[in-house]
């Protein structure tokens, strides 16, 4: 249980003394959070930021280090040594491997989980133990923190309102970030247990935690498992590749299967779905495992290695370690979990095999098999990629808009096209290539018009009473004035309907947009917006529709028209 007396009779020196090198960089994240909102630059702007994020991944990593500390019994050159390790990974993934400092985040974090068992014999009961009490001390600084920021809040505005006191406006930013970078980690830290002996032996799951992971987590997961068998089948059956999102839907199943399984000893009454998983589900695994290698294979062979591919890939890597593991030892055992992840992560990180280098490298591969079969040899090399498909085009264009977001995927272009680009924008010039995405790909299959261009078009309005701007999207309906009545329009399956008072006609948008398509107009501008007008007379109201745009839903089958844009002239 969370021991609310500690978060009083805690934060005292000794917390201090505990934790020193903690504290120490809390107060350097502070201030640096300080001096960045309000564009105070001690140093270079890019360098200052980076002091910044290296403050905050080092509140993780020597947090994990004091908790290996209290576990070892380790002279004052090993305990330095361990700190300046922990300031040459930061600087690595901070200063050399900034692509990927996602990874660097979480491996930080993640080492505090494990790190006061580290070279002793534990139990997944006390790992267990240990992690939900610090979670509970999360829970509870989060909502203490969020308390007090939101009860300073409201006395400032009540002196402000009250006496105008201003002065507090000036600082109050100050206070919410003092409150999230001090306040919020220090109540953390005070409920951290110094003595972990008492976890050891047994865990005791509150009602509502065993409740959840015995009759919903577990059942669900078991239906999932049922549901992805059966998608197995009916790729093997019908010989069809895996679709695009199978990977994420995988590892997340994956995932939430081993949080429940680390849970599962210690649930006092098992039933049959947690005996099932408990004892089974290693071998469950290994049939999404192969899928998953598939998918991730069929999507790298023909798109090359990204960010979040590198994810899956080390996911993909953690999952069989722990197949593989768990068969030898014959248990699950959390700690190795843990560790493994951590190590995958820095391998991710900090190392020639980051997710930035890799993917990076991946794509700058792609691009240069598809650009040197382009290459035109003159006098100096140039490049004309004009009349490129459009399916390469968008090709090209996600490779190069990939590099291009990184620093060294741009000094890749540079290097490759010996130029000083600053911009993705420069290098499709220098190509002498038009940039494409997928929709267009969508756009030159589709039979029915996909561009308007109506610029600086008169429209004749002459003899007619009223001209209105109108748009209108679907199941929108809106109203209108004409002098003594009242205009409604609403465009509802596709036809326009327009009504003053009784008056009513109608406009099928569906039907006007097939008769473009049996004319193959695929684009509308200057020199054919005669097809876009058109005049329905009811009685003695005359209407002149004018269409300028239209948003065209297109389905397997079918098609919606769910926005017009257009003049409306109506004589009376």
């Amino acid at each position: 249980m969370l021991n609310f007396k500690s978060f009083t009779n805690s934060i005292s020196k000794e917390l201090f003394f505990r934790f020193s090198f903690v504290f120490v960089f809390m107060i350097l994240c502070f201030f640096l959070a300080v001096f960045e909102n309000n564009q105070i630059y001690l140093l270079e702007q890019k360098l200052q930021g980076k002091l910044f994020l290296s403050s905050f991944i080092l509140i993780g990593f020597t947090l994990a280090i004091y908790l290996y500390f209290e576990r070892r019994n380790l002279d004052k050159f090993k305990k330095i040594l361990f700190f300046l390790v922990s300031l040459l990974i930061v600087y690595l993934g901070v200063f050399t491997y900034e692509d990927s400092l996602l990874y660097l985040i979480f491996a930080a974090y993640l080492s505090i989980t494990f790190s006061n068992f580290s070279n002793i014999k534990s139990s997944n009961y006390s790992i267990l133990s240990f992690n939900m009490q610090i979670t509970n001390s999360v829970v509870f600084a989060f909502f203490s923190s969020f308390i007090l920021g939101i009860g300073i809040k409201v006395i400032l505005l009540t002196l402000k309102y009250l006496f105008s006191l201003t002065f507090f406006d000036l600082i109050s930013d100050e206070i919410m970030i003092f409150i999230s970078i001090v306040i919020f980690p220090t109540l953390v830290l005070a409920n951290i247990p110094k003595n972990i002996e008492p976890l050891k032996n047994s865990l005791k799951l509150k009602k509502a935690v065993e409740l959840l992971i015995k009759n919903i987590l577990t059942p669900l997961i078991l239906i999932y498992t049922i549901i992805l068998y059966a998608y197995f089948i009916k790729i093997i059956i019908i010989q069809e590749l895996p679709k695009g999102d199978l990977s994420w839907m995988i590892c997340i199943f994956l995932s939430l299967a081993i949080f429940v399984k680390a849970f599962l000893k210690s649930i006092k009454e098992q039933s049959i779905f947690t005996n099932f998983i408990d004892k089974y589900f290693i071998y469950l695994m290994i049939i999404p495992i192969i899928f998953l290698d598939i998918a991730i294979y069929i999507r790298v062979s023909e798109y090359g290695v990204t960010q979040l591919r590198y994810c899956l890939i080390i996911l993909s890597i953690w999952f069989s370690f722990l197949v593989v593991l768990e068969f030898i030892k014959k248990q699950f055992c959390i700690k190795s979990s843990l560790v493994s992840m951590f190590l995958l992560l820095l391998v991710a990180s900090i190392t020639p095999l980051s997710s930035s280098n890799i993917s990076l490298n991946s794509q700058f591969n792609r691009f240069k098999k598809v650009i040197e079969k382009y290459e035109i040899s003159n006098d100096k090399t140039k490049y004309n990629l004009k009349d490129l498909s459009l399916k390469k085009r968008v090709e090209l264009t996600s490779i190069i808009s990939y590099l291009s977001r990184s620093k060294k995927g741009m000094q890749f272009l540079n290097e490759f096209f010996n130029k000083n680009f600053k911009t993705k924008l420069e290098v499709f010039k220098y190509i002498n290539m038009k940039e494409a995405y997928s929709y267009n790909v969508k756009r030159e299959k589709s039979k029915y018009v996909q561009e308007f261009n109506l610029y600086n078009l008169a429209y004749d309005s002459k003899g007619y009473d009223y001209v209105l701007n109108l748009a209108s999207s679907n199941n929108n309906e809106k109203e209108y004035k004409l002098d003594d009545a009242k205009l409604k329009i609403v465009l509802k399956d596709s036809i326009l309907n327009l009504k003053i008072d009784n008056n009513t006609i109608s406009f099928d948008l569906k039907e006007i947009v097939k008769n473009w398509a049996k004319k193959n107009i695929k684009k509308i501008d200057n020199s054919n917006y005669k097809e876009t007008i058109f005049i329905r007379k009811n009685k003695n109201i005359e209407y002149k529709l004018n269409i300028q745009s239209l948003s065209i839903n297109e389905k397997e089958d079918s098609f919606e028209v769910d926005y017009i844009n257009s003049i409306l002239m109506i004589r009376r």
